[in-house]
């Protein structure tokens, strides 16, 4: 991203879903890709936002977007719904 010091503290909502995320993980509630991508999008997003790059609701909307999609996802693909008809 860039090698600028950062001038805000960190936002504790990043935080808290950056712990969800991974106790998540931990218990084996998500998939091991979407662990990872999630994780990468929280510290991207918690380093943005301390560097002024990244406003303090869009940091919140993604914290609540991540662990939002992190509850939907099943936990492996075999959990998925039957799949779609496809439309010819």
């Amino acid at each position: 991203m860039t090698a600028q010091r950062p001038t805000r503290a960190r936002l504790p909502v990043l935080d808290a879903a950056l712990s969800q995320v991974r106790g998540r993980d931990r218990d084996g509630l998500l998939r091991p890709e979407f662990a990872t991508c999630a994780v990468a999008i929280l510290q991207l997003g918690a380093r943005a936002y301390a560097l002024g790059l990244y406003a303090p609701s869009d940091a919140r909307l993604l914290s609540q977007a991540v662990t939002r999609l992190a509850e939907a996802l099943p936990a492996n693909p075999d959990d998925r719904r039957e799949p779609r008809e496809e439309r010819s």
